[in-house]
């Protein structure tokens, strides 16, 4: 296994632990507030993409792109690249702007991190 491999491997698995982090945030905001319809709607789209970025093959294009933009340069870069991530899956599966599939995820990860390159 190459050095390349392990790497794509490890960020598909942080990746999959921010989805599996911001569904359980989004399924307690859901639960304290009576079952908002949008915050459960966005917490099972957040749990979808989180088992479907977990089957993705780790030499998919999307992976690299991702992961090599979260290597970053710096200390600054990375963290900036992290944060910018953040915000969109915070935003996934909510009616107001966000993604609603998997792939429009993975699609407006890779667009927001190019931009902040």
């Amino acid at each position: 296994m190459t050095e390349e491999l392990v790497d794509l491997e490890a960020y598909r698995e942080q990746l999959v632990e921010r989805l599996e982090s911001m569904r359980e945030f989004r399924s307690e905001e859901a639960a304290a507030s009576n079952g908002d319809e949008r915050l459960t709607r966005a917490a099972e789209a957040l749990r979808t993409a989180a088992h479907e970025v977990e089957a993705l093959p780790v030499h998919d294009a999307r992976l690299h792109a991702l992961a090599t933009a979260a290597q970053g340069h710096d200390d600054h870069s990375r963290t900036r690249c992290i944060e910018i991530q953040d915000h969109v899956i915070g935003r996934h599966g909510l009616d107001d702007g966000g993604t609603a599939t998997t792939d429009e995820l993975l699609a407006a990860l890779t667009e927001a991190t190019s931009a902040s390159a």
